[in-house]
């Protein structure tokens, strides 16, 4: 066991290949592919965004591997369905990443002259379309955000398809406009102020995170800066992060609910995540910080409520309860990727890449670069997860019938149903068993039942659906 002796005191330990830690959390299904390319010996995945369908109200994962795009039926959490594969434009990548708006998903990735892409997701479950692939805008992009209140794209650390012995033109970030969702619009490049002795202040934006056309933007070593961008021709810095205790590569960030508070991590070794303060913007304070253990590599930091919902690479994700800022305290955690020895981070970047909190389950997923893709879910009530509208259709068939009937149950969330047979007066005349479970086609034997209008009763621990038939 790798973690601290504080935090075995509270452990869970469950199986998924080895014997792995979990406290508060529970792994609800692991899927992979070991016969994957790998880079660099155990590079196969790296990130992932969720997707929820309010239609059909079925929830996805959109996944990236070293070569494609994967797309998984997650509305059962406990059975991660594959539905398609899309080449990514490249192989052998180590970094894709993905952004949903409306029923979009925008796909880059940083290696080998890849170009943009866009699916379109309104044909899930059935099928994945392609409605854009090109490199005009950029090649190489390293990571994107979308405001979908403002209508845009935010690409960052590009490159141009002017390459010159290997090289190309790059950009710290662009601007796009998403008014036609198919069909991205180039708007504007991000105006990088100079130092005194006239250098670049940074030269890329490594992520970003964009609230109301405010853009607060991780730039690696240089720090976090923030810019007010409602004016694409009139940029302006408005604030600054650039000398904090355990600064060094700055990676991402991301704002709580009202903008007063922002969290963002360095992606180095033993270099924890931070809150600062930025209610007076041009004066941030710093608030707090936490890690899961010595030397760890916390790498994405999304703020759920009033919790942090973090990768920390080797230790897997770890929840830390943030209501009060000044004193973050551990939540829960699952840990992705055992491999490692006791205090062994050796492997700086293996493990836990990806994480996401925001699907309407509460369920969270999260991609680890060796092991493959998680759903998980904290302990009943951590998290004051919102419940899923829970949703039962039943196709029973033949109707009218004489010998058998067949009862398809579909529903949104995994449940085992009594099914019975009711007569007009409400009495059993017929019982189901054992019993059902979701997303199965039964049948049953009615030729001993009289000719006449029945009702069949599917109840689930917190629906009951009823439908009607003639036996004749």
């Amino acid at each position: 066991m790798k973690k601290s002796a504080l935090f075995i005191l509270f452990c869970l330990i469950i199986s998924f290949a080895n014997a792995q830690i979990a406290y508060r959390m529970t792994l609800l299904s692991n899927w992979n592919n070991l016969n994957l390319n790998k880079v660099d010996s155990i590079n196969i995945w790296n990130d992932l965004a969720g997707y929820y369908d309010s239609l059909t109200h079925k929830e996805y994962i959109i996944a990236g591997s070293t070569d494609s795009i994967y797309f998984f039926d997650i509305t059962i959490p406990t059975q991660i369905k594959l539905l398609d594969v899309e080449y990514g434009s490249v192989k052998n990548v180590i970094n894709r990443d993905y952004e949903i708006y409306q029923h979009y998903v925008y796909c880059v990735a940083d290696q080998n002259r890849s170009s943009m892409q866009i699916f379109d997701l309104k044909y899930l479950p059935d099928s994945v379309h392609k409605v854009y692939e090109d490199s005009s805008l950029a090649i190489n992009t390293h990571s994107i955000f979308i405001e979908a209140k403002s209508k845009r794209l935010y690409m960052y650390s590009n490159k141009y398809a002017f390459w010159v012995n290997g090289n190309s033109k790059e950009s710290a970030m662009d601007i796009i406009s998403l008014e036609n969702p198919e069909k991205p619009v180039f708007l504007a490049k991000l105006m990088v102020p100079n130092r005194a002795n006239g250098e670049a202040a940074f030269r890329w934006v490594h992520e970003g995170h964009v609230r109301n056309d405010t853009g607060y933007l991780s730039c690696g070593t240089s720090g976090l800066y923030i810019y007010d961008l409602r004016d694409l021709n009139n940029q302006q810095i408005i604030g600054s992060i650039v000398n904090y205790p355990g600064s060094g590569y700055n990676h991402s960030s991301w704002l709580n609910k009202n903008g007063k508070y922002i969290m963002f991590t360095d992606e180095n070794m033993n270099l924890p995540v931070k809150i600062f303060d930025i209610s007076i913007i041009q004066a941030p304070r710093l608030e707090s910080t936490f890690i899961s253990n010595t030397w760890a590599t916390p790498h994405n930091a999304y703020w759920y409520g009033d919790f942090a919902v973090v990768s920390h690479y080797q230790d897997g994700v770890f929840i830390w309860n943030i209501a009060d800022t000044k004193k973050p305290f551990l939540a829960a955690y699952y840990d992705t990727y055992p491999q490692n020895a006791v205090n062994d981070y050796t492997k700086n970047f293996a493990g836990c890449w990806g994480v996401w909190p925001y699907l309407p389950s509460g369920n969270i997923i999260a991609s680890d670069r060796t092991n493959g893709i998680f759903v998980l879910k904290a302990d009943s009530g951590l998290l004051n997860t919102q419940e899923i509208k829970q949703n039962i259709k039943a196709n029973i068939y033949p109707n009218p019938s004489n010998e058998e009937i067949n009862i398809a149950i579909e529903t949104n969330y995994n449940d085992a149903f009594k099914i019975q047979i009711l007569n007009l007066q409400g009495q059993i005349v017929k019982e189901f068993t054992p019993e059902f479970k979701s997303n199965y086609l039964y049948t049953e034997n009615i030729s001993d039942l009289k000719n006449g209008l029945y009702i069949i009763a599917i109840i689930g621990t917190k629906n009951i659906l009823k439908q009607k038939f003639w036996k004749q």
